[in-house]
């Protein structure tokens, strides 16, 4: 089962575990009613998925990092609001690849972390 897609890669099988959050952007500052009570503007609200790559060879870095190359990108994750796939247009962190080891044609990678954030 796919349950996240980047720019059309399936990349499920090299994720560890994944958080989504569900974002709610307000405007600066508050201010108080009459009655005492906050108030506050809601801008926007977003999402933001966290995701944990499992450790990884050579191969499977390299899809995942072909997948996130360009700033901006669609993702499909499933999404636990509607228990179906979803797509959002989001940027993601800089990834930094930890090497576990390298011997020989062989290379691990240790378990690497990225936040995307819908745009």
């Amino acid at each position: 089962m796919s349950y996240l897609i980047i720019n059309n890669v399936d990349v499920s099988d090299l994720v560890r575990s994944m958080r989504i959050g569900y974002e709610t952007l307000v405007a600066d500052g508050e201010n108080r009613n009459a009655n005492g009570d906050t108030v506050i503007d809601i801008i926007n609200k977003k999402i933001k998925l966290q995701i944990t790559f499992r450790p990884m060879e050579s191969e499977d870095m390299t899809k995942l990092l072909a997948a996130i190359e360009n700033y901006v990108i669609d993702v499909t994750y499933r999404d636990s609001k509607t228990n179906s796939d979803k797509t959002i247009t989001c940027f993601t962190d800089t990834p930094e690849p930890d090497y576990y080891f390298i011997h020989d044609d062989r290379v691990l990678y240790k378990e690497m972390s990225l936040n995307f954030q819908q745009l």
